[in-house]
């Protein structure tokens, strides 16, 4: 990770558009590796993010990211139960780029991943349940809201099928 920063800080990215999706796929290999390292996936979150922050490099086409691979690092990061008293000692600042990086990565979910997304968290949405506010990080976090307009209709076309009244409520 070092390394590849001082080339970045350096450098820039003066790489070839393969070389950089090969990055890319490299660090989001390393994040599937079971019973990885806090501070290891940190630093793949970090690298993603980077490689990523400058998103009109890189289009749709060339790249699909499974949002379930954030959502499972999600699930063990941001519900981490009392931090100070567990045996899981949290990197710094682990949440920050673990939500910069899904922030990074959302363009590059698939076309379906909004229905996916959608189907996981609707039986959550009951708003006298604790698992409500629960869903709607969720849904916040991942939802694909960027999506170009040929996609629209698996996109926010979905959510106001899902939720046709929601915008009576406002």
């Amino acid at each position: 990770k070092k390394k590849l920063q001082q080339f970045i800080s350096l450098y820039g990215f003066c790489f070839n558009k393969n070389d950089h999706l090969k990055l890319i796929h490299l660090y989001l290999s390393v994040l599937t590796i079971p019973n990885l390292n806090y501070s290891n996936a940190k630093a793949c979150f970090d690298m993603i993010g980077e490689l990523l922050n400058k998103s009109r490099l890189i289009t749709r086409d060339n790249l699909i990211v499974d949002w379930r691979l954030f959502y499972t690092w999600a699930k063990l990061i941001l519900f981490n139960k009392d931090p100070s008293y567990s045996l899981i000692a949290l990197p710094i600042d682990i949440e920050n780029s673990l939500l910069c990086c899904v922030q990074c990565c959302r363009p590059y979910f698939s076309a379906a991943s909004t229905q996916e997304i959608l189907d996981e968290f609707r039986p959550w949405l009951c708003p006298f349940d604790s698992a409500f506010r629960d869903a709607m990080c969720f849904l916040d976090l991942f939802l694909p809201v960027h999506l170009p307009p040929d996609l629209h209709d698996q996109g926010f076309k979905i959510t106001t099928n899902t939720f046709p009244n929601t915008q009576q409520l406002w």
